[in-house]
């Protein structure tokens, strides 16, 4: 997975989160109510800053009845089967007999590895699928004015993203781990890309492996320097092209 300082970093942020829990909050909103800038107030203390700045600028959410979203079937099954025999190292940084499904379905907030077994079920959470395989897809980027449309800065046209997971398999054999020397999580990549012009060809690939203690890898082909470059991952993201966008 990813480095021990950002792994711990979220584990912080779920601590927080947790103590903030243990004070109840209403909002005067009922089913079928639409939220806009001019009565977001409603809901204030429900949302999170980015979604209060999307509604400050123009997109409107309507309020439904709370529902239970199911795990897929096979995923519930897998956690069923083998979320019992999963633990974490005394430091949090590393999972011991995962197979498949959510490693830790029964949270105990009073548990001391709290933090880090939320966090270890968020970076665990069910898949569309094992193998994803994409191609000729597109997508925009550019800024949202206030209370504007998108103003499309940059069209994408890509030609090929393929991820792959190699451990906690549940749908495409072998099933529920390839074999795997190198100690994989999943491996990925996007090239080439084929608009803008300027960036026609460009592609990237990473891997991510089960244990915390090992970093990303990740590289970067430029066609425009003809080699191959290997990307720091300490830096989580990064400005796309000069763009407000980050990746």
């Amino acid at each position: 997975m990813a480095s021990p300082r950002w792994w711990l970093t979220l584990a912080g942020v779920a601590s927080l989160s947790l103590a903030m829990l243990g004070t109840p909050v209403r909002a005067d909103v009922v089913p079928g109510d639409k939220i806009t800038d001019q009565n977001m107030d409603k809901l204030k203390d429900l949302i999170s800053p980015g979604m209060e700045w999307v509604i400050k600028h123009g997109w409107p959410i309507t309020i439904t009845e709370t529902k239970r979203i199911e795990f897929p079937q096979a995923y519930k099954e897998a956690t069923e089967k083998y979320s019992g025999q999963v633990k974490l190292t005394a430091d949090g940084l590393n999972l011991l007999n995962y197979v498949a499904g959510l490693p830790f379905p029964n949270v105990d907030t009073k548990d001391p590895q709290v933090a880090m077994k939320i966090m270890w079920n968020w970076g665990y959470t069910h898949l569309t699928t094992d193998d994803v395989d994409l191609r000729n897809f597109d997508a925009d980027t550019g800024a949202v004015a206030d209370h504007g449309p998108l103003t499309v800065e940059r069209h994408f046209l890509l030609d090929h993203f393929r991820r792959l997971f190699w451990t906690g398999r549940l749908y495409v054999d072998p099933k529920p781990d390839k074999p795997n020397p190198n100690g994989y999580r999943a491996q990925q990549g996007l090239y080439p890309i084929l608009e803008p012009f300027d960036l026609k060809g460009v592609g990237a690939l990473g891997n991510r492996y089960t244990s915390s203690e090992k970093q990303d890898d990740s590289w970067l082909y430029l066609p425009s320097l003809r080699r191959v470059r290997r990307l720091s991952t300490a830096q989580r993201s990064d400005a796309l092209f000069g763009q407000d966008t980050d990746v």
